[in-house]
Parts: C-alpha cells; sequence; structure tokens
C-alpha cells in the first residue's frame, strides 16, 4: 500500500527538482569563466556550474555512503555467521544435556 505513495512522493520530487533546475538555467543566462588553482574551465553559464557542481556532490555523497554501506553489510555477514555458529553450539550442548539425562534417568 505504501510502495505506490513512496513511488508518486518520489516522482513528485524529481520532477519538482527538474523543473527548478530549469527554471534556474533560464533566468541566469550569464556566462563565466571558472578559474580555479591549476585549472581554467570553459566559458559556460552559471547554472551549468552550479548543476554540474551539485552532480558532482550528489556522486561524491554516493560514494561515501557506499563504502559505509559496503561495511556495515560485511559487519552483518560476521555477525550472522557468529550467530548460526553460537546457535549450533548451543542446539548440540542442548542435545548433550538431554542425552546425558536420559542416560542417568536409566540407571
Amino acid at each position: 500500500m505504501l510502495k505506490w505513495l513512496k513511488r508518486v512522493v518520489l516522482t513528485i520530487l524529481i520532477v519538482f527538482f527538474l523543473a527548478v533546475g530549469v527554471f534556474f538555467a533560464i533566468r541566469n543566462p550569464q556566462l563565466i569563466h571558472l578559474d580555479l588553482v591549476f585549472w581554467q574551465g570553459p566559458e559556460l553559464s552559471v547554472a551549468l556550474y552550479t548543476i554540474l557542481s551539485f552532480t558532482l556532490g550528489a556522486c561524491v555523497a554516493l560514494l561515501v555512503s557506499s563504502v559505509t554501506y559496503f561495511r556495515s553489510e560485511r559487519q552483518v555477514r560476521v555477525l550472522s555467521k557468529r550467530l548460526e555458529k553460537s546457535q549450533s553450539e548451543a542446539d548440540r550442548l542442548r542435545a548433550s544435556s538431554i542425552a546425558q539425562e536420559l542416560s542417568i534417568g536409566k540407571e
């Protein structure tokens, strides 16, 4: 039920930000020459440089968050294996305890 609502909200957000980006590009047609310390960029509009910087920032954020995601996935796998090993050991101890009680009860 909430899956379609999430899809609708995501679509509305994407359309909204695309519209804002287009509006920003139309309202800022001035050309600038980007001059960094070691590199000089071509003469492009303010809007294009702004959109490119937001895109680059989003890519860097995605890269950084993916490192954290993969690290936590690896930790989940390690902990799952440890849990499985502990559960099998607990089951083995229960089985041996029950067998021991049964053998004592027969005597």
